[in-house]
């Protein structure tokens, strides 16, 4: 089974390619966060690299949130259109399994993305060889809150802000393994709070 996955959730786009399990490479450059210029010659390059086309793909990942809104929809839909193309299946990756995924380390793992000042999105995961258990659904609080967590869950291991695509590729081989794959209209980005957007038309309802 080929794995093409995307992450497209911080200011680095990257790509990687999974066969079976076993991470043949990941491609990855900062494009400061003008990921729908970038994605899809990263994705054409790291195929053609392999002799491989999207056609040979069995499987297209995405990195789905948290994250930048704007990235990750750009992921989400690139995914989607690759899926929906070729009758293929997908897999929607939380960006904090990505990193638990990655991680070498084993035991209770704390990941997190910079949400705003004092803010985190952050989960809780238990690594044990190559299984990640999830411990907390994906959670957006303050600093303290995620503090307090960690020492009521015995954190051993904490990262930051270092999601990646074969982080990604790796939770969909264990999702396709466990046969919990997706339709490419199953992938929603996972957002957990509105947008600056939405938050400044909610405050100027409230003010009406």
């Amino acid at each position: 089974m080929l794995i093409l996955a995307l992450d497209t959730s911080g200011r680095t786009a990257s790509c990687a390619l999974l066969r079976d399990g076993l991470l043949l490479e990941q491609e990855a450059r900062d494009s400061l966060l003008d990921h729908s210029r970038l994605l899809l010659p990263l994705c054409r390059d790291l195929l053609e690299k392999h002799g491989l086309a999207l056609d040979d793909v069995d499987v297209f990942a995405a990195v789905t949130g948290p994250g930048s809104f704007t990235g990750i929809r750009i992921g989400a839909a690139a995914v989607k259109g690759f899926g929906w193309a070729r009758n293929k299946p997908c897999a929607g990756i939380s960006s904090l399994l990505a990193m638990a995924f990655d991680a070498r380390e084993e035991g209770v793992l704390c990941c997190s993305l910079r949400a705003r000042p004092g803010e985190s999105y952050y989960a809780f995961f238990r690594r044990e060889g190559d299984a990640v258990t999830r411990l907390t659904e994906d959670a957006v609080g303050r600093d303290e809150e995620m503090e307090a967590a960690a020492a009521r869950l015995g954190c051993t291991l904490r990262l930051r802000d270092c999601q990646r695509a074969s982080g990604a590729a790796k939770a969909a081989w264990a999702q396709a393994q466990a046969g919990r794959l997706q339709t490419c209209h199953e992938i929603l980005p996972a957002y957990l709070r509105l947008s600056q957007a939405e938050r400044m038309r909610k405050e100027r309802l409230e003010q009406q």
